[in-house]
């Protein structure tokens, strides 16, 4: 969905390369337990990922028993999804890499862009959605956990279970998506798909909502939100989905911690309380309700 600075020509979002990937490139893979880039390859690997999985290692040392390429470039086949945990001066290479190999999705681990509020990384951010978008890439993130569906076998945590349910959850705070599943679990929920979409730079809020409103694995939606450029946008998606299935809007930002944790996802403020309760009201109270959280 076009969001402010997005480039008109976004090709069509392909649903089944986002959820449900036929392969997966893991840039800046690696044998260190408890980094970014080997919680991926464990996370694939544990879940139950059945397609071929590819780490990418600085030196090509092979990662949790997996053969390892030097460069994207390397690898040999197709590659629909790629996982970057670079650093944030290597992701435009990278993005160059996967335009070469024709990659669908790229999921930006990667952080320390328009969050940060510096203007250089604002417009390198800007510069990585247009190439993508000029080549038929779609993005998820920058800053963010990515996705986890226990029916395809993508996954973000190594201890989530490869178990499916009829919850989705969406939300741009990792850290929120992690816990809440933890607290889910004991309780018998299990989830259809969990979207961690940080800065939502390219496939945002109503783009996965949208999506999730149609998708037959889906009964219930909830979504954590902490703010949004695009008010009018969030109520439209939050009312056609409210009008076809249940949907639980949690509303972060309502705290002093809450608001840290929205402007460092999005650079923007959470906005007025009286505003988001008046438009999570809109869609219908039997369909949407309100929760206070000042969870980061």
């Amino acid at each position: 969905m076009s969001s402010p600075g997005q480039p008109a020509q976004s090709s069509p979002i392909d649903w089944s390369a986002v959820f449900s990937p036929r392969s997966i490139a893991v840039a800046g893979a690696s044998n260190r337990v408890d980094t970014p880039g080997n919680d991926y390859v464990r996370s694939l690997l544990n879940c139950g990922y059945a397609g071929p999985i590819y780490p990418i290692h600085p030196r090509g040392e092979d990662v949790e028993g997996l053969k390892a390429y030097t460069s994207l470039r390397d690898i040999p086949g197709d590659i629909e999804y790629v996982i970057s945990c670079v650093p944030t001066d290597a992701a435009l290479g990278l993005l160059e890499d996967c335009i070469v190999k024709g990659v669908k999705v790229v999921q930006l681990f990667t952080a320390r862009f328009s969050e940060t509020g510096s203007e250089d990384a604002a417009a390198l951010e800007q510069t990585i959605l247009r190439r993508a978008a000029e080549n038929g890439i779609r993005l998820v993130g920058p800053n963010c956990m990515g996705i986890y569906d226990p029916r395809s076998g993508l996954s973000f945590r190594v201890d989530f279970e490869p178990a499916p349910g009829g919850v989705a959850f969406l939300t741009q705070s990792g850290s929120m998506a992690i816990e809440l599943v933890y607290q889910a679990y004991p309780r018998g929920v299990r989830f259809s798909r969990v979207v961690s979409y940080g800065n939502g730079l390219d496939l945002d809020a109503m783009d996965f909502l949208d999506f999730l409103a149609q998708d037959d694995a889906t009964k219930v939606i909830a979504i954590y939100i902490e703010g949004t450029t695009d008010g009018r946008g969030l109520y439209e998606s939050l009312r056609a989905a409210a009008s076809r299935k249940p949907v639980i809007v949690l509303k972060g930002g309502r705290t002093e911690a809450g608001t840290r944790s929205a402007r460092s996802h999005t650079a923007a403020l959470a906005g007025q309380r009286r505003v988001w309760s008046t438009m999570i009201k809109q869609p219908g109270p039997s369909r949407s309700r309100a929760s206070k959280t000042s969870s980061t």
